[in-house]
C-alpha cells in the first residue's frame, strides 16, 4: 500500500469559557493528507502560489482576509486542480464537554489529538503525521504522549510515525492550515460565515467529517420544528449515531462513509436530495473502483437496518428524514410500484382460477403464497 503524508492544522482553541465574545464555538482538526511520493510536487505547488500570489514565503490562512475571499477561491482551486489529496476534519462541539479535565489546555489537546489520529491505524498500513505545533511549552509531551497513545506499530505495520513541527520547518503543514481556514467558518457556528459554503462545496467530494459528541451543530434546530417533524428527525440522527457507536461502521466503512456524506448534506441543506452521481464522486476518493450499483446497494442494506434515508418520486436522489413529509412522500414513492404489482397478481390469479375451475389457485392453494395472499386481500 502506498505511505500516507498527513498534515494536520486546526481551527478555533481550546477555551471552554463560550460565555467571552469572540470566543470559538467549535474546535476543529483538519488533516491535509497525500501520496507520499507526491511531497516534492506538493512543496513545488505551494512555493509557486506563494509567489504567483505575493503571499511572501509562507501561506497563512489568516492573513487571507474576508475581503479577499475572492483570492482564497482561487487559490483553493489550484490546490484541487494541480494536486490530489483528500481532507480529513473532526469537529468539537465545545458547549458539549463536561468535566473540568479538558479546561487543562495540555488535557484538551492530548485528548482530541491523540482522538483524531488514532483512526488512521485502520485506513492506512504505512503513515507519517506532521502536525502544527501549538505552542512550545508542552510540544514533546504532546508529541510522546500521541505516539504512546494512538500510533500503533507491529511487525506488520512498522512505518508509522508522528512528530510536531513549526509550519516554518515544515510548510506542507501551511496547506492544512489554508484548508482548516477555508472550512473553519462552515463548521464552526460562533464564526460561521455563508459565502464559505461555496469553499466547502468546492472539497465535500474529497472530505471525510466526524462530529464530537456525534450529535452536530443542526440538531439544535429541533426544538422549533412541529412536534411529528420534531420526532423523525431526533429518530434519524439517533439512529445514525447507534450506528458510529456500534461495531457496523467498522464493518462496512463503505456505508459510514456513505452516511457520513448524507449526514452533512442534510446540515447544510435538509431538503436537497443527494444524486447517486454525486455520492459516486465522493465515495470514488476512498473506494476508487466502487459502482452504482454498489452505492444502490448500500442504500438498500441501511434502510434494511431502518435509516431513514428516503426518496420522493419523480426526483432523483436521496437523503436523510428531516420530517414527516420525507416518509410520507418516500411510503407513497413505493406505493406507486407495490400496489399496481399486487393488482397484476390478483388479475393473473383469477384468470387461473375462472378458467381452471379453481384447480389452479396458487394464492388460495401454495402454502409459500400466504404472505402474498394477505397482502392481495388488502388492496
Amino acid at each position: 500500500m502506498i505511505p500516507a503524508k498527513i498534515f494536520i492544522d486546526e481551527f478555533g482553541n481550546a477555551h471552554l469559557d463560550l460565555s467571552k465574545k469572540g470566543t470559538f464555538s467549535h474546535f476543529i482538526y483538519t488533516s491535509v493528507i497525500i501520496k507520499e511520493n507526491d511531497t516534492n510536487k506538493a512543496r513545488k505547488i505551494l512555493k509557486e502560489i506563494c509567489s504567483n500570489y505575493k503571499l511572501g514565503d509562507d501561506l497563512k490562512s489568516k492573513n487571507i482576509k474576508k475581503k479577499n475571499f475572492k483570492k482564497r477561491k482561487e487559490i483553493l482551486l489550484e490546490f484541487i486542480e494541480k494536486l490530489n489529496f483528500v481532507v480529513d476534519v473532526m469537529v468539537v462541539d465545545k458547549s458539549k464537554l463536561s468535566g473540568d479535565g479538558l479546561k487543562i489546555k495540555r488535557t484538551f489537546y492530548k485528548y482530541f489529538q491523540s482522538l483524531f489520529v488514532e483512526k488512521y491505524n485502520n485506513i492506512y498500513e504505512s503513515y507519517s503525521i506532521n502536525a502544527d505545533k501549538v505552542g512550545e511549552e508542552f510540544k514533546n509531551e504532546l508529541q510522546d504522549y500521541v505516539r504512546k497513545k494512538s500510533i500503533s506499530r507491529d511487525l506488520f505495520n512498522p512505518d508509522r510515525n508522528f512528530e510536531i513541527f513549526d509550519d516554518k520547518d515544515e510548510k506542507l503543514i501551511q496547506i492544512a492550515d489554508f484548508i482548516s481556514g477555508c472550512l473553519g467558518k462552515v463548521f464552526c457556528t460562533s464564526h460561521f460565515d455563508k459565502q464559505y459554503i461555496e469553499l466547502f462545496n468546492l472539497l465535500h467530494a474529497r472530505t471525510s467529517i466526524s462530529y464530537f459528541p456525534f450529535e452536530s451543530y443542526i440538531t439544535k434546530e429541533i426544538e422549533n420544528k412541529p412536534e411529528l417533524d420534531r420526532q423523525i428527525m431526533m429518530m434519524n440522527y439517533q439512529l445514525i449515531e447507534r450506528f458510529f457507536d456500534s461495531s457496523k461502521s467498522e464493518k462496512s466503512k463503505e456505508k459510514a462513509r456513505l452516511l457520513e456524506y448524507l449526514r452533512f448534506q442534510s446540515e447544510l441543506n435538509p431538503n436537497r436530495l443527494v444524486s447517486t452521481k454525486e455520492l459516486l464522486i465522493y465515495l470514488n476518493n476512498f473506494f476508487p473502483n466502487i459502482k452504482n450499483e454498489r452505492i444502490r446497494t448500500l442504500i438498500r442494506d441501511l434502510r434494511y437496518e431502518g435509516l431513514f434515508i428516503v426518496s420522493h418520486s419523480g426526483k432523483p436522489g436521496y437523503k436523510l428524514a428531516t420530517k414527516y413529509s420525507d416518509v410520507s412522500e418516500h411510503f407513497n414513492h413505493f406505493l406507486k410500484y407495490v400496489v399496481p404489482m399486487l393488482q397484476k397478481v390478483k388479475i393473473l390469479n383469477q384468470t387461473l382460477s375462472q378458467n381452471s375451475f379453481n384447480d389452479i389457485n396458487p394464492i388460495e392453494k401454495d402454502p409459500h403464497m400466504q404472505k402474498l395472499k394477505e397482502l392481495v386481500a388488502g388492496i
